[in-house]
């Protein structure tokens, strides 16, 4: 997944933001089950895009 993030060559910079991006996506959906699915998704999926740094 990284790959498709960042390309081949990923740097350790980018390839760390993948992890915590990707590995917190998952942690939510553990740590909040009492979240409605969509208010979830929109949090888990904004703080995703905070650790890539893609934030808009």
């Amino acid at each position: 997944m990284t790959r498709l993030l960042f390309g081949p060559e990923p740097t350790l910079a980018q390839a760390t933001r993948a992890v915590v991006a990707l590995g917190g996506l998952s942690d939510c959906t553990i740590q909040f089950p009492h979240v409605p699915a969509d208010e979830l998704r929109e949090a888990a999926v904004d703080a995703a895009c905070a650790a890539l740094g893609t934030c808009s």
